[in-house]
């Protein structure tokens, strides 16, 4: 009696075995539902089989082809159990799974009722073993023939059964190893993984540092911290690149506004102060000496020609007239005659046929091939430069190459800005904003490829 009071045996009498005792009758109460399902299942499956065969040999001439009807009746033979019959409409076999039944007069359940013009099923108890058949039977009108297929059901739900039987006796360790693993999840990846969601909140504020700190758990659960780490790593040194791209970019727009100043006031403004006083001195002259009047005139003309063109000049740099009104190719063509020099033979080249694309499309690869070519006249120390735009049915694709320097182009884009290369992450980032690809090839001595290529939707 006082084994019986202890907690073991409390557990087994009153957890263990009441728990074992309802998981088997529910397993034997799944088993009969099982079985009766099963059992209809098999019954259907072979009813609709027979009605579609019957339905295919009901052709008149499918039925006179001796192979064809026979190569069915095979296809009827589910297992090695299973009795496939055809009669015709005096009870003789057609088709006999046993071939030694062929044109015997054949006495089975479902025939009559077959030949008579019906189709369902029956079952059959009367088996050695006391294993049930299910027979299934349809009519074949055209030719009054029956058709019938025999199978024991019990083997197809057999496995199933025996399986459902010792449910009960797996369910008892799996229900303990279920709770085992339930508190190894909670303390490995649970608890570990509500860490890290902390951490990344954390990280979402600007606390790179608080990813760092172990949050322990299962490996996986370590290599998405290692990951979420050098992600936050490279978001700090992108936010690092980024404030000193956004810092030359500023510092780079002082500096043009810069020059455009300077060079308005030491051309524009002189050239303009030069002809006001040409224009006071030909006032003078009209009076005193007419006859110099038109060689003075001549060098007014002159003067205005020059500051026009120094006007226009600046006014392209700054707004390109000829994008908004010619497209782009004309732009481009533009730019790299406005490019070449004594020193620098720049040139354009169209293949394909040229499509005028969205103005803030046109005008963001107008700057990129801007940008490139400035970096030629600046740092490539270039004889010769090609722009070559390539226009097909997909795509444009605009190459800006030189026989320049070349220099060593960084594994990523992200490295543009620390290894100084300001002008580049700008055209980087135009490319990104329309949706292009930015390709760039150099090596030192064998000069340098930009290719930017944009995907164009149907004309």
């Amino acid at each position: 009696m006082t084994r019986l009071r202890g907690l073991s045996a409390q557990l087994l009498f009153y957890t263990i075995l009441p728990l074992f005792v309802v998981l088997s009758a529910v397993a034997l109460g799944s088993v009969t539902v099982h079985q009766n399902s099963m059992r209809e299942m098999v019954s259907d499956r072979d009813l609709r089989t027979v009605r579609a065969v019957a339905a295919v040999l009901n052709d008149p001439l499918l039925a006179q082809d001796d192979q064809r009807v026979r190569n069915l009746m095979v296809e009827l033979q589910m297992n090695p159990q299973t009795l496939v019959m055809l009669v015709d409409a005096q009870g003789r076999a057609i088709y006999h799974t046993d071939p030694r039944q062929v044109h015997q007069l054949i006495s089975h359940p479902g025939v009559s009722e077959a030949l008579a013009g019906a189709s369902g099923t029956l079952y059959r108890a009367d088996q050695p073993g006391g294993e049930e058949h299910v027979v299934a039977y349809a009519a074949v009108p055209s030719q009054g023939w029956a058709l019938i297929v025999e199978e024991p059901w019990g083997e197809v739900a057999s496995p199933w059964l025996r399986t459902s039987l010792i449910a009960p006796l797996l369910l008892v360790p799996a229900v303990a190893l279920a709770f085992v693993a339930i508190g190894l999840g909670v303390q490995r990846i649970i608890r570990p993984l509500q860490k890290l969601d902390a951490q990344v909140t954390a990280l979402g504020w600007g606390d790179f540092d608080a990813i760092a700190a172990p949050v322990g758990g299962i490996e996986e659960v370590q290599e998405l911290q290692k990951a979420l780490t050098r992600m936050a790593a490279q978001v700090r040194a992108y936010q690092t690149s980024m404030r000193g791209y956004l810092g030359a970019v500023t510092a780079a727009q002082e500096d043009e506004r810069k020059r455009l100043a300077r060079e308005l006031h030491d051309d524009t403004v002189q050239s303009l102060i030069a002809l006001k006083q040409r224009v006071q001195s030909a006032r003078r002259k009209v009076k005193s000496d007419p006859s110099a009047l038109d060689a003075q005139l001549a060098g007014l003309q002159e003067m205005l020609e020059t500051t026009l063109d120094e006007v226009r000049r600046f006014s392209r740099a700054l707004r390109p007239i000829y994008l908004e009104e010619a497209g782009l190719v004309a732009a481009l063509e533009t730019l790299a005659h406005d490019m070449s020099r004594d020193d620098l033979r720049a040139t354009f080249d169209l293949k394909g046929e040229p499509r005028r694309l969205a103005p803030d499309t046109e005008l963001a690869l107008y700057r990129i091939v801007q940008e490139a070519l400035n970096n030629v006249a600046k740092h490539a120390r270039a004889s010769s430069v090609c722009v070559i735009a390539e226009f097909t049915p997909d795509d444009l694709a605009l190459h800006v190459q030189d026989n320049g320097a070349g220099f060593t182009v960084p594994e990523r884009a992200g490295e543009l800005v620390s290894a100084g290369h300001y002008g580049l992450m700008g055209m980087q980032e135009r490319a990104q904003l329309i949706g292009a690809r930015l390709a760039i090839h150099s090596r030192p001595g064998e000069g340098t490829q930009v290719e930017v290529r944009l995907p164009l939707s149907p004309a």
